[in-house]
């Protein structure tokens, strides 16, 4: 992130004899088609990190884009707003050159996260729309969470990178550790999260004026926003702290996954400048 290194069965009961179903009104023979499986009838779009951040920042007039753990840029470099910041403390590409050639609202900070909210921006700048998707630990990410609210504009969003690991290597904080695993379990997928995830149950405990859904339609981005919950589950930072894969696995209704859509459209009233 910014620092280097989600029936009992009832009894047969006799009912009417109905027509052969295999035959028409008719009396033609009808063929049987195959039923098509769950996953064929409920296929969704996989919606890329990009647009959930771009669909955000269109929800308000000259948009400030805050990004903190910037990497290749593939996600910052897509993104088109008013003004833009990319936070990384290694960027992977000429920085240098792409502050150049972009215009003067879009900025370029190689720097942690910590040196950028504590040393370089202004204390009354806020953005609309903030992207956390840096070292990914939850010390890290909770601390870049934290100071990231600071600068939220009250009608902004946040959203947090990688929340849903699929596997528990996926899950693990120490990269060299992830790495191994997965060389050992063969896994060709390149998708190290960490332990990001337990930020989703910090806040859904200790942010009670925030409120927040994880999107369903792809890797798993929290979307955090300003409105008020009823109720907390009471849990310690502790028990969040030692958050284990297997409860994560268990109890990840927490991640209140959803699709992007229904978590725009529940949100709307709550964020923006322009009318839905």
């Amino acid at each position: 992130m910014a620092n280097d290194a989600s029936a009992a069965v009832s009894e047969p009961r006799s009912v009417p004899s109905e027509p052969n179903p295999t035959r028409s009104a008719k009396g033609q023979p009808v063929t049987a088609q195959p039923a098509q499986s769950p996953a064929k009838q409920v296929k969704r779009r996989r919606v890329p990190r990009w647009e959930v951040v771009q669909t955000l920042l269109g929800r308000f007039e000259d948009p400030r884009y805050l990004e903190v753990g910037v990497s290749k840029g593939t996600t910052f470099h897509q993104i088109s707003a008013a003004s833009k910041v990319a936070v990384d403390p290694v960027f992977k590409f000429d920085w240098e050159t792409e502050r150049r050639r972009r215009s003067a609202d879009t900025e370029y900070y190689q720097v942690t996260s910590d040196v950028y909210f504590g040393a370089i921006v202004d204390d009354d700048q806020q953005f609309d729309v903030i992207f956390l998707d840096g070292l990914h630990t939850f010390e890290q990410t909770l601390r870049d969470f934290t100071n990231a609210l600071t600068h939220l504009a009250p009608r902004g969003v946040i959203v947090i990178d990688d929340v849903n690991p699929p596997t528990y290597h996926a899950s693990l904080p120490d990269p060299s550790r992830y790495q191994r695993l997965r060389k050992h379990v063969k896994d060709d997928r390149r998708a190290w999260m960490g332990d990001v995830y337990k930020l989703v149950w910090f806040i859904d405990t200790f942010y009670q004026s925030m409120s927040y859904a994880t999107v369903a339609d792809n890797h798993g981005q929290a979307v955090v926003w300003r409105e008020r919950r009823t109720s907390v589950v009471d849990r310690s930072t502790t028990e969040i702290g030692d958050l284990s894969f297997e409860s994560f696995v268990l109890g990840a209704d927490v991640l209140q996954r959803r699709p992007f859509a229904e978590i725009v459209a529940d949100m709307s009233p709550h964020i923006g400048t322009v009318a839905s």
